[in-house]
C-alpha cells in the first residue's frame, strides 16, 4: 500500500507524532461514534513515525473495504428482484408474463430480465454478465432506453455488428450476437407475438480465426518480468503460482484458505468451479511453492490468500483485474511495447503444459491437470479410484522447473 509521505501524521506540543485518521460514518459504531482515529507514535523521529503509521494504515485500510458498504451491480439487482418474485409466485402461483405489454410485442428488458431469471441457477454470473452487457451496448447504439423485439431487424442487426468492428474484437462482437441471439430464441419459444426469424443468427464473423496464440516467454524475459515486479510480494507469488501449477489467473485470485488441503498426504490446490466444467480438479503443490503456499494460507485477507482479490468485486465474479494490469505493465516495461502483445500471463499456462508434453506426461494426465476437456470423463474425478491419484498428479508437477530466482522461495 503507497501512503503520502506524511499522511496522517501530526506533531503534538511535545514534539511526538501521532496518528490521526478521520473515521467515515459508516465505521463510526467500531468506534463509540468517535470521528477521528487517534494513536500516539511515541517517537519524535520521523522515519519512526512513519513506520508506525504505514502499520497503522495498512490494517486501517483493510477494515475499511471489509465494512464498506457495496452497492449491488445492476445485474446482481436484477437477479435478486427476479428471484424474489419467483419466490412469490411460487407462494401464491399466478400467471407470470401471460400478457405481454407494449401491444403484445416482448420488449428487448422484458426478455434480458426473463433469461436471467430463467437461467441464474444454471449459468454462471459472467455469462449472464455478458448477456446484460449485450443488451446495455444495443440499447446505447440504438439511443433508447427499451426496444421492441420486432423492431430490431436484420439490417438494424448488421449496421450495430459494422459499428461495433471500429474498436471491439471479432470474439466480443461474437459474444454479444451469441447472447442477443438466446434472448430472440426465448421469445420465439414463449410467446406468439415474438418474432419468428431471429436477425442474430447467420453472422458469419469468423471469431475463432481471429485469435492469435499466447506466445511463451523464453527464459530470460520471463527472468526480466519477474523482475520487473521486485517489491510487489502479491504479484511476484501469483506468477509463481502460475508457473509451477498452470492454473488460470482468476483461479489463483479466487484461491480461499480453505482452497490448500492435503489430499491423500499431498498438499493441493482445489479448485471447485472455473471457466469451464473440466476446470474443477485438484493440483498438487510443487515443491518449489509449498512454503510460500503455507504462508499465504496462513494469513488470508477475509479469506482470500491474496488481499487485491479480496477487495475486488465485480459483477461477473472476477478477482484478477489488478493482477491483469499489474503483470502486463511490468512485461511492458521489462520487454518493451512491441513485439510482445501476445506473451501475457495466460502465456504461463501454455509454459507449463508444454513441459508437461516434453517430459511425455500422458495427455489424459495433463488434462487433469490443467482442467481440460477429457472426451467423455466427468471433470472432477480427481478423488475417483478411476483417475489419478494426488501422488501420481505430483510427481508430474514436480518435472516442471523454471531458472527463476525469487525471495518468497
Amino acid at each position: 500500500m503507497q501512503v503520502k509521505k506524511d499522511r496522517y501524521l501530526v506533531l503534538d506540543l511535545c514534539g511526538n507524532y501521532y496518528v490521526r485518521i478521520t473515521i467515515p460514518a459508516y465505521m463510526r459504531h467500531l468506534f463509540e461514534q468517535k470521528r477521528y482515529f487517534v494513536k500516539s507514535t511515541g517517537t519524535s523521529d520521523i522515519r519512526q513515525a512513519r513506520l508506525f503509521r504505514d502499520a497503522i494504515a495498512v490494517e486501517w485500510a483493510r477494515l475499511r473495504e471489509q465494512v464498506k458498504p457495496k452497492e449491488a451491480s445492476k445485474i446482481e439487482k436484477a437477479i435478486e428482484e427476479l428471484k424474489s418474485a419467483s419466490t412469490s409466485a411460487f407462494e401464491m402461483p399466478m400467471p407470470q408474463f401471460s400478457s405481454v405489454q407494449s401491444g403484445g410485442v416482448p420488449t428487448l428488458l422484458m426478455m434480458r430480465d426473463i433469461y436471467i431469471l430463467k437461467f441464474s441457477e444454471k449459468r454462471k454470473l459472467t455469462t449472464l454478465s455478458k448477456t446484460n452487457k449485450a443488451v446495455e451496448v444495443l440499447l446505447l447504439h440504438l439511443k433508447k432506453r427499451d426496444v421492441k423485439l420486432k423492431d430490431v431487424n436484420r439490417t438494424t442487426v448488421t449496421a450495430w455488428i459494422d459499428s461495433l468492428k471500429e474498436d471491439k474484437a471479432a470474439q466480443t462482437i461474437q459474444n454479444y450476437i451469441s447472447s442477443l441471439a438466446q434472448i430472440w430464441d426465448l421469445a420465439r419459444n414463449r410467446y406468439h407475438d415474438a418474432p419468428q426469424d431471429n436477425p442474430w443468427r447467420g453472422h458469419a464473423l469468423e471469431a475463432k480465426s481471429s485469435k492469435v496464440s499466447y506466445q511463451p516467454f523464453t527464459v530470460s524475459e520471463l527472468a526480466k518480468v519477474f523482475s520487473a515486479l521486485e517489491g510487489d510480494e502479491e504479484m511476484q507469488a501469483v506468477t509463481l503460482i502460475g508457473m509451477y501449477s498452470g492454473m488460470r489467473l482468476n483461479e489463483i485470485c479466487s484461491l480461499k484458505s480453505e482452497s490448500i488441503k492435503t489430499v491423500e498426504g499431498v498438499l493441493c490446490f482445489e479448485i471447485k468451479e472455473g471457466k469451464t466444467k473440466s476446470a474443477a480438479r485438484i493440483v498438487p503443490v510443487h515443491s518449489q511453492l509449498k512454503d510460500l503456499v503455507i504462508t499465504l494460507q496462513q494469513k488470508p485477507y477475509d479469506g482470500f490468500l491474496f488481499y487485491r482479490a479480496s477487495i475486488t468485486d465485480r459483477a461477473d465474479g472476477k478477482r484478477s483485474t489488478w493482477h491483469t494490469q499489474r503483470f502486463t505493465r511490468a512485461k511492458r516495461k521489462a520487454l518493451g511495447e512491441n513485439g510482445n502483445e501476445y506473451k501475457v500471463f495466460h502465456s504461463l499456462r501454455g509454459m507449463f503444459i508444454s513441459q508437461l508434453d516434453r517430459e511425455k506426461i500422458p495427455e489424459d494426465r495433463i488434462a487433469l491437470l490443467a482442467g481440460h476437456e477429457r472426451g467423455n470423463t466427468e471433470s472432477f474425478k480427481t478423488y475417483s479410484k478411476n483417475s489419478a491419484s494426488p501422488a501420481e498428479l505430483s510427481e508430474y508437477i514436480e518435472k516442471v522447473a523454471f531458472e527463476i530466482k525469487s525471495s518468497n522461495n
